[in-house]
């Protein structure tokens, strides 16, 4: 069964954890884990709508996400000299597609002293993105969408999916089908979305998680067990890792072993490890 995890969670700062990163180091490594990725939200794009006391992680200015995230890192460095755990430093990266956020992404993440970054998306999404909501504040809206005008949303969400995996800035891919726990994107109108996703997936190379957390949610992991049998072919497209997505110690490893038997079923080989993750330049 994988040893490690590289898709956590802490309450350090401005972050949606509830444990410090120490609790949720020292739950891995009295685990038995090898390693643990801590990997908190890089949430930043000039127009997102929220009040800072709604959502302290979310940052319209680029500048003061940096320095947000630069003592993120430390507090994380200084933690390492008490632990024998290997701890890898990333972000759970939401991608947007438009030219300002990438430009200063792309200047930032030179400046950012990480391990790897995961790619997400976890916004529906205008075209323009004008229009940008947390999928998780849908509930928040006091008049609801149309019913086309969510269905666009949508579309732009799962190809802002897509977009991502090409960009080649990621060492993998979080939760590819997240909008479903939100019961989003389910009827079978939207697998010709999924599929361009999992055909980026097969021409960059880009690996992805089955991320577990999942099973408590929608009794299924993310992505579903269907785009996963996509990729499977020949031992797997793609190198695969399994995420427990956790943002308590006690989810740590969480329903690793049914990803297991789900690749296992598939005989999904091709596994994405510790030193496949790759640093961003």
């Amino acid at each position: 069964m994988q040893n490690f995890t590289l898709h956590t969670h802490n309450n350090e700062l401005r972050f949606d954890g509830h444990a410090s990163a120490r609790e949720m180091i020292t739950a891995a490594e009295n685990k038995g884990f090898t390693t643990i990725g801590v990997t908190n939200h890089l949430i930043m794009h000039p127009t997102l709508n929220f009040t800072e006391n709604e959502e302290p992680m979310f940052f319209h200015d680029f500048n003061q996400a940096q320095s947000a995230y630069m003592r993120h890192i430390e507090i994380l460095e200084n933690l390492k000299s008490d632990f024998k755990i290997n701890i890898k430093i990333g972000f759970e990266t939401d991608f947007f597609q438009n030219k300002d956020w990438r430009n200063y992404f792309e200047k930032m993440i030179t400046r950012l002293p990480v391990d790897y970054l995961i790619g997400t998306s976890h916004f529906l999404k205008s075209e323009d993105e004008s229009f940008l909501l947390n999928i998780y504040h849908l509930k928040r809206l006091q008049t609801p969408l149309e019913d086309e005008v969510l269905k666009n949303y949508v579309i732009n969400h799962l190809k802002n999916i897509e977009q991502a995996v090409r960009s080649g800035y990621f060492s993998f891919m979080a939760h590819l089908d997240y909008c479903t726990i939100f019961n989003l994107a389910e009827d079978s109108s939207y697998d010709p979305y999924k599929l361009k996703i999992l055909d980026a997936l097969k021409e960059t190379g880009t690996p992805f998680e089955i991320n577990t957390s999942g099973y408590d949610r929608i009794n299924r992991p993310h992505p579903a067990p269907w785009m996963i049998k996509e990729l499977s072919q020949n031992g797997g497209l793609v190198p695969v890792v399994i995420s427990d997505d956790a943002h308590y110690p006690e989810r740590l490893g969480n329903h690793f072993d049914k990803a297991e038997a789900l690749l296992k079923e598939l005989n999904y080989t091709n596994r994405l490890t510790v030193d496949m993750l790759k640093k961003p330049c």
